[in-house]
């Protein structure tokens, strides 16, 4: 693979001592974000999240196992933990990526027991600090309490992974988000689904949207406890009322879609659903074809949701939703959070399940793109649009950065690659 991106890349990366270093002593402005996001134990921009890509390439060449494990070692070894853990960020971030670098049985055994028992704890604290809320009826969810990235979805699917051990304390997060999708009492008096939130939908914009509204992105809002509680099912990890949530939750985005029917928009704001249930579409503009928010992050989840309950019509659906995302070509960034990165990812995994090879033709087009946006002149290949401005930033992580970029490519050209215990898809809830 001499010249490829993806091992070019893994050359760069390879030494955390060196790779930490060039971010932390950073001076130049394309850097400088970087050097402020960098954390040991981040899956997004850290160790975690670069030791995703070794541990992925180890599956088919070895020599790779020696960067996946330094990675993680230079995570664990970390004195800093973050404030707030959660997928994304301190103990569970290394678990995950401890999990998805396992090659053969009983490999980092020791390890994944301590930490497994550390995101069972930190779980179910999550689901203690809004039981009282839940028990009651009341609205108001909190998103980072059932996000991906920071919440119970997150949580709860690397849970999943560490099977019967936490059998008990997966069934908790899955009962906690089972009653998420109950009706409640909005502060107007409406009736509203109940993962209703307040919260604004980015730090930077605190006054958030008025009257509340329901997130729409895979990320951030509903569709990340709709993709757990499909994979659980398709597990066979069930709990009272699973299947009754999860088809309330696909139906609703199937409902929310854009006047076009083909996509979604970020967020449905409270005055735009109370128009929906009454029968009136809302006329909210889609979100950006990314994973976090978006089309394809969408799809997926109702994918899966089609595969746990048997319902082809909603995976016909999502495929077509798909499909009319891929002829889009507002792809400024190229990473899996924002950008083609993501739309690869979730193109290959779609055309592989049934129902879905219709969009088996539409890959090329976007790896030979993901390929070419590969510069051999920049640091770390594929350098991220910087949010609201036109200028690049260089970042080695996962979720923004040049590994996912990386493993998105890998994952869509490498042919018969096996997979490990845990892919690294699933930080994604993609799979």
């Amino acid at each position: 693979m001499t010249g490829h991106p993806v091992a070019l890349l893994a050359e760069r990366l390879a030494d955390p001592a060196a790779l930490a270093a060039q971010v932390t002593a950073a001076q130049t402005p394309e850097l400088a974000e970087t050097r402020s996001l960098w954390h040991p134990q981040s899956l997004a921009d850290g160790h975690a999240g670069v030791a995703l890509l070794f541990a992925a390439l180890s599956h088919t060449d070895p020599g790779h196992a020696k960067s996946a494990h330094a990675h993680l070692k230079a995570a664990v070894t970390s004195v800093q933990r973050p404030a707030r853990e959660g997928l994304y960020a301190g103990l569970p971030a290394v678990a995950f990526a401890a999990r998805t670098a396992v090659t053969r049985p009983g490999e980092y055994a020791s390890l994944l027991t301590k930490l497994d028992g550390q995101v069972a704890r930190l779980a179910l604290r999550l689901v203690e600090e809004d039981a009282d809320r839940t028990a009651a009826g009341t609205a108001g969810a909190r998103m980072l309490g059932y996000d991906v990235v920071a919440g119970l979805s997150g949580l709860g699917r690397l849970l999943l992974a560490a099977g019967p051990d936490h059998r008990e304390a997966t069934e908790r997060v899955l009962a906690h988000l089972v009653a998420l999708t109950r009706p409640v009492t909005a502060p107007g008096g409406e009736t509203v689904p109940g993962w209703w939130t307040a919260d604004p939908v980015l730090f930077s914009e605190p006054e958030g949207v008025p009257g509340g509204h329901f997130n729409v992105g895979l990320a951030h809002g509903i569709p990340g406890p709709l993709a757990l509680l499909s994979l659980a099912h398709r597990a066979g990890v069930r709990v009272p009322g699973q299947e009754r949530a999860i088809r309330t939750v696909a139906e609703w985005l199937l409902a929310r879609r854009s006047p076009s029917g083909t996509g979604w928009p970020n967020v449905v704001p409270l005055d735009a659903e109370l128009k929906a249930a009454s029968g009136t579409a809302p006329a909210l503009a889609e979100a950006r074809t990314g994973w976090c928010y978006g089309t394809p992050g969408v799809a997926r989840a109702l994918q899966l949701a089609s595969l746990a309950l048997k319902e082809p019509r909603w995976n016909e659906q999502a495929v077509s939703a798909v499909a009319a995302a891929c002829e889009r070509d507002d792809f400024p960034d190229p990473t899996l959070c924002h950008g083609l990165a993501g739309l690869t990812t979730i193109v290959t995994l779609m055309s592989q399940e049934p129902g879905g090879s219709e969009l088996t033709a539409l890959l090329p087009r976007l790896t030979d793109a993901l390929a070419a946006a590969a510069d051999p002149a920049h640091p770390f290949l594929w350098p991220a649009a910087a949010p609201g401005e036109g200028t690049l930033v260089h970042r080695p992580g996962f979720l923004d950065g040049a590994a996912g970029a990386a493993l998105a490519l890998h994952h869509a050209t490498a042919s018969g690659a096996p997979h490990g215990e845990l892919t690294w898809q699933a930080a994604l809830l993609l799979n």
